[in-house]
């Protein structure tokens, strides 16, 4: 991190060998000058173990080894600037240290320390602090100061000054301070050492909810502070480890099962962003967990329903109850919940989102009435089925969920001129994907009254969704019989049909088996380019989560055929960006969007209604 220090392009750069991304852990290999060094990041999201999920710490490995039958005596040497905690480097920057048995603790915050006083997207944090830590031992160096003195010193003498900087409060980029590590290893042979630094950012707050600051679930207990957290981490170090390889290897053996080599890779590659883009929070006003999902790479809008949506599978399959603690916000939301302060909504369908991440506020709705609705619906019914406990939804907000179908019911079967998720490419009335979904949320809702025992509600809403479902294919038939529409009242168009998926999730038929063969035959004989299907005839770029949707309802075959075109972009992509979700199906470029949560659709194979639950 900073800018390119002159001085330090001396040192002869190593060799990368091999790197191997996994869902928890990154690991590169280099070679230089007979020494071998693995360089590991562990990220510790594990779903199914909370406690460590909701920990704000990672983890850096770094094990030496010589290769070449000689001793080598070899240093390592770590610093990250204050760029860290700061949204513009020329904020003010001050740092210090804290003391944690037998360890070495810095610490670097902004001066202003404006908690939670920004909002939005491609903002950077400037409030809490960030903590490298490292365990005390022979051959230790730390120091907190001007980050080119540090790497040009230790380049030139193996060596880093002995006194922190005393020059603070400055900006981030006068000078550049950072927080830097060095280990004199000694010499090295073929018996591998290794050292670890415990990275850590402590935001204090992590969520606004209508002007009440929530804590981070780790800060829930007054007791826990970044003293407890780091310590208690660093002994946890080698457990943590051994339980993220042993998940990795456990998901990366279902992956492979489920859809193959190239699948598996896709899947891992996004296992950390979708999990990265959420927050664990306590909320102490009804002391229970909630989790909060940030909309990346588009407006940073909070909860956004029809960004969960998408992501939604990855939790299903690893946890649903944190997919419940997901949608619990917005039913409270909806529900004149007196902690919002008064914020009234009162619309007939489900709100779009609840503020702008991190802060959660009464404004205005991008409404997609049937969208967000529907969306809602679906994922209480599997939650439901996966889980069987709405323990947290039902009774209370089971009147709501009441008004919202019989919403559904009023607005289908044609939507009219509604915003759809895919609202970037413009207005669509008459969308006659968005009315699949909405339909297939008639069969949720179906589920659901199942789910509270009121058999009439139940057949009422599954008679709904099965005789909306003939209307659909006669208004969305296109006149050659070839395939559906992208919107009734145009013929000749055609778009992904990814809605009519969720049928398959929730166990019902509410589309014929015919609609979805007649879709997947046309997208992959008439419609398929070097990097996938568009999302339809408006433009040659897709969503690569609706093509992972739109593939899993096909077979094998049609499944590995999108899937393998999928990759081919992931991998040859010109657009070297955290991996994006809307792309360009011919050129293989980025269109926009990236990093983003949505791309927990990739777990969509490994959703069965017979695997065990992960619970809390």
């Amino acid at each position: 991190m900073g800018p390119f220090q002159s001085g330090i392009n001396t040192a002869p750069a190593a060799t990368q060998l091999n790197v191997t991304v996994n869902p928890t852990q990154t690991k590169y290999v280099f070679s230089q000058s007979g020494v071998l060094l693995e360089l590991t990041f562990t990220s510790p999201l594990l779903p199914n173990n909370i406690d460590i999920l909701a920990r704000p710490v990672s983890y850096i490995t770094f094990r030496v080894t010589s290769v070449d039958g000689r001793s080598h005596h070899v240093s390592l040497y770590y610093d990250n600037t204050a760029e860290m905690v700061v949204n513009s480097p020329t904020e003010f920057v001050t740092w210090g240290r804290i003391n944690v048995n037998s360890m070495t603790v810095m610490r670097m915050g902004s001066q202003a320390q404006n908690i939670l006083g920004m909002s939005g997207d491609r903002v950077g944090i400037n409030w809490g602090y960030n903590y490298v830590a490292v365990p005390n031992g022979s051959g230790l160096s730390t120091v907190i100061y001007d980050s080119g003195v540090t790497r040009s010193q230790f380049v030139k003498s193996g060596t880093i000054p002995t006194a922190d900087d005393t020059r603070q409060p400055r900006a981030a980029s006068d000078a550049w301070p950072c927080m830097a590590v060095v280990w004199d290893l000694g010499s090295v042979s073929s018996a591998s050492q290794t050292r670890h630094i415990t990275f850590a950012y402590d935001e204090i707050y992590s969520i606004k909810w209508f002007n009440h600051n929530f804590r981070p679930y780790w800060r829930r207990d007054p007791s826990s502070t970044p003293n407890t957290l780091i310590s208690a981490a660093d002994q946890d170090y080698n457990n943590v480890l051994s339980l993220c390889n042993s998940f990795d290897n456990d998901l990366l053996s279902r992956l492979q099962r489920a859809g193959g080599d190239q699948y598996a890779t896709l899947a891992s590659l996004v296992f950390r962003q979708s999990f990265g883009g959420c927050k664990l929070v306590w909320n102490d006003q009804k002391n229970i967990l909630w989790y909060f999902m940030k909309e990346i790479s588009s407006n940073g809008d909070l909860q956004t329903v029809d960004v969960v949506f998408p992501a939604s599978p990855i939790f299903l399959h690893q946890n649903p109850l944190l997919l419940k603690k997901l949608v619990i916000p917005h039913l409270v939301f909806s529900s004149q919940d007196p902690t919002l302060n008064g914020c009234n909504y009162n619309k007939a369908w489900a709100p779009h989102q609840l503020g702008t991440y991190p802060v959660a506020y009464c404004m205005g709705q991008e409404d997609m009435p049937v969208e967000e609705t529907a969306n809602l619906i679906l994922m209480l019914a599997k939650i439901a089925q996966l889980t069987g406990d709405l323990s947290e939804v039902i009774p209370e907000y089971w009147p709501l969920l009441q008004k919202w179908g019989q919403y559904l019911v009023s607005a289908l079967p044609d939507p009219g001129n509604q915003l759809c998720t895919d609202d970037f490419e413009g207005p669509s009335p008459h969308n006659a994907n968005l009315a699949a979904k909405g339909i297939v949320g008639l069969a949720a809702m179906s589920k659901l009254c199942a789910f509270v025992k009121d058999s009439s509600c139940e057949t009422y809403y599954m008679n709904t969704a099965n005789n909306m479902a003939q209307q659909w294919q006669k208004l969305a038939v296109n006149s050659d019989g070839s395939h559906y529409k992208l919107e009734y009242d145009k013929d000749n168009t055609w778009s992904l049909k990814y809605n009519i998926l969720y049928q398959k999730l929730l166990n019902v038929s509410v589309f014929p088996e015919d609609v979805i063969r007649k879709e997947l035959n046309y997208y992959l004989t008439q419609k398929l380019n070097t990097y996938g299907v568009p999302l339809d005839n408006r433009a040659t770029f897709t969503k690569l989560d609706w093509s992972v949707w739109a593939a899993t309802m096909g077979d094998d075959t049609q499944f590995q055929t999108i899937i393998n075109r999928i990759y081919n972009f992931a991998n040859q992509s010109p657009s070297r960006v955290p991996l994006s979700d809307w792309y360009d199906t011919i050129s293989g470029k980025q269109v926009g969007f990236q990093a983003r949560t949505v791309l927990g659709a990739l777990y969509l194979s490994l959703i069965h209604i017979s695997e065990p639950t992960r619970l809390l």
